[in-house]
Order: C-alpha cells, then sequence, then structure tokens
C-alpha cells in the first residue's frame, strides 16, 4: 500500500535529497475524474508488480462504483478494465508528488513529538527554505486539491509560519488565491457532478432546482459547467 524500504531494525531512514514515495492509503477525499482512477491505477501496479490482472479489475470495477464511497461518480466496468489492461501493460513509473526526507519504521511505535524532534534534528528548521521547495510543496497541496495557506506549507515543511512568510509577496497573494478559488469551484463541481449522476440514474431527465436543492450550489454558472462536463463524461 506504500512504498517499500528496509529498515534493518532502525527507527528511520534518511535521505538528504529526498526519495519517491508513493502511498495508497485511503483519505476523506473522493477520487474526482477518470484520469485520477487511472493514477491510482499506476501507483497500485508500481507498487505491486505482477499482480493478477483480473483479481485488479474486479477491484477497481468495485472502486470505480460511487457506492464504495471512494470516487464521485461511477464508471464502466469495460471502461475500467481496459483502463487496467493498459496500465498493466505499460508498467509506467507514475508521477511522485511526494519527496521524503525521512521515512519512519511503520512497525515502529514512535509518537509523534518525538518524529517532530527528530526531523527537526536532521532537517535544520531554522533555515529558510527555497523558493523550489515552496513551488512543489504548493503543487502538491494543489495536487491534492487542499487550500493552500501559510500555515499549512510550514507545516508540510516542518518550518515555521515566519519563515514562509517572506514568500508571499502581493503578487504572490493574489496568485495564491485564484488558485484557492479554483481548488474550491473544482470541489464544488465534483460535487453537483456527484449529484447529477445520482439525479439522472435510471434515465431520469436532470432537474436544475433539484440539483441545487442537494448541493446547496447557487452558481448558476457552475452549475451549467459541472453538467457539461458531466455529459462529455458519458
Amino acid at each position: 500500500m506504500e512504498s517499500p524500504f528496509k529498515f534493518k531494525g532502525k527507527d528511520y531512514l534518511y535521505f538528504p535529497d529526498g526519495c519517491n514515495f508513493y502511498s495508497l492509503y485511503r483519505t476523506t477525499r473522493k477520487i474526482n475524474s477518470f484520469s485520477e482512477l487511472e493514477y491510482v491505477a499506476e501507483k497500485f501496479i508500481y507498487l505491486n508488480p505482477g499482480f493478477n490482472q483480473h483479481i485488479m479489475k474486479r477491484l477497481f470495477v468495485q472502486l470505480s462504483d460511487r457506492q464504495s464511497g471512494h470516487i464521485i461518480r461511477t464508471y464502466g466496468e469495460m471502461r475500467v478494465e481496459a483502463m487496467v489492461e493498459k496500465v498493466c501493460l505499460a508498467k509506467k513509473t507514475p508521477y511522485c508528488s511526494k519527496l521524503r526526507k525521512i521515512i519512519f519504521n511503520p512497525s515502529k511505535m514512535i509518537d509523534k513529538k518525538t518524529k517532530m524532534q527528530i526531523v527537526g534534528r536532521l532537517v535544520n528548521t531554522k533555515e529558510k527554505p527555497p523558493k523550489t521547495q515552496i513551488d512543489g510543496c504548493i503543487e502538491e497541496l494543489w495536487l491534492d486539491q487542499e487550500k493552500i495557506t501559510i500555515g499549512k506549507i510550514a507545516d508540510r515543511l516542518n518550518k515555521s509560519r515566519y519563515l514562509i512568510k517572506w514568500y508571499f509577496d502581493n503578487d504572490t497573494v493574489e496568485y495564491i488565491k485564484k488558485i484557492n478559488q479554483e481548488i474550491k469551484d473544482t470541489l464544488l463541481m465534483s460535487k453537483a457532478i456527484e449529484a447529477i449522476d445520482i439525479l439522472t440514474d435510471n434515465g431520469n431527465r436532470l432537474k436544475m432546482r433539484r440539483l441545487k436543492e442537494i448541493t446547496s450550489i447557487r452558481d448558476y454558472a457552475l452549475l451549467k459547467k459541472a453538467v457539461s462536463r458531466y455529459q462529455s463524461q458519458i
């Protein structure tokens, strides 16, 4: 379910330049597109090379049903199975959004405070992070569809808010505001598409008034865009 490492009894491993790290553990965030489902499949087969393709197809057909609680809308069985076949054949190394400097041994019981002390000792928290590092963290938050704030960046980089603030000049603040609005709209659109899928089950006609009621979204342009995107994915 995540990148394997040989700890040889050690509590943690330290990689000064960072290393690729993939994880498939579930979060509260749902998969919101078919391309994201394919990315999950790429990570799955990368972490489990040689996995039985027939079983993988069955697992991803189940995963792609919104009743599983993992995804915002249901995708057809044939489409999902074809995607799994393609991914298994390509054996692509997935894009890695998480470079880790410290990997803690999951078999060791280490409390959060101790982990933070280890991180603080190995990764000098008094050094101002370079622009490239903050850019990477912002991109990671963007990919995870999380609101970008100074606090979240500081937590992810294990730095103080003071050492992050230098990055946020007036132009950057305005740029981040636009990104956060885009993230908010994307999440609302995902919510709308999920609702559309429910309302149009069994060929039922979509009613915008009902869509507004169950999503609490009042932006008609956003709802119209969600309908258009939903129809393009059918």
